[in-house]
């Protein structure tokens, strides 16, 4: 049983530097993953980074559940959303400087995934919603890069999608990997 269990572990955190066991998590800690989603692919190559989706956990009434920006901002339980990772690919990274107190996650509950990827637009991105609990919280993790900054801004099939959605390439985000990175 024991082997097992490392065995699972190997497979889960593959990949993936320092991370936290499962059984240490707490509030604060970033879950990324590789997602399964239909835009994975285009993140994955533009960032060239495995971590295409990522969330922050939150310690709810419910006990603690990974807060991420999918359809909507909604709270999955842990097993749920790393379970939703192609081939178990996942890793939970824990920044040096954490949250003092309770995350307000409250207030983003709900509101509509941003598939423009712009800030301040009353929409939410998995990682700029991570990236912004933490700015609200006195934490810059990383710098907001240009989308050109990025190697898919130079990809035909990803130019064609940003058009259709109003990204542009002077527009700044924050990509799962640049939060990875700094971790």
């Amino acid at each position: 049983m024991l082997l097992l269990c490392a065995l699972v572990s190997m497979l889960l955190f593959a990949g993936c530097s320092n991370s936290i066991d499962p059984s240490k998590i707490q509030e604060g800690d970033i879950v990324f993953i590789e997602s399964q989603s239909a835009q994975a692919p285009y993140i994955k190559a533009g960032t060239v980074s495995r971590w295409t989706h990522c969330g922050i956990v939150v310690d709810t009434p419910h006990g603690l559940q990974v807060l991420e920006a999918s359809k909507t901002v909604r709270l999955t339980p842990y097993e749920k959303f790393v379970g939703r990772a192609k081939n178990g690919n996942c890793c939970v990274k824990r920044p040096r400087q954490g949250i003092v107190g309770k995350i307000d996650y409250d207030k983003y509950l709900g509101m509509p995934y941003d598939l423009q990827f712009k800030f301040d637009n009353g929409k939410m991105y998995c990682s700029e919603l991570v990236w912004l609990i933490y700015k609200d919280n006195g934490i810059e993790l990383c710098k907001p890069k240009k989308v050109s900054d990025y190697i898919f801004a130079n990809i035909p099939k990803v130019k064609e999608v940003m058009n259709k959605r109003g990204i542009t390439q002077e527009q700044y985000v924050v990509a799962p990997s640049d939060l990875y990175k700094v971790l």
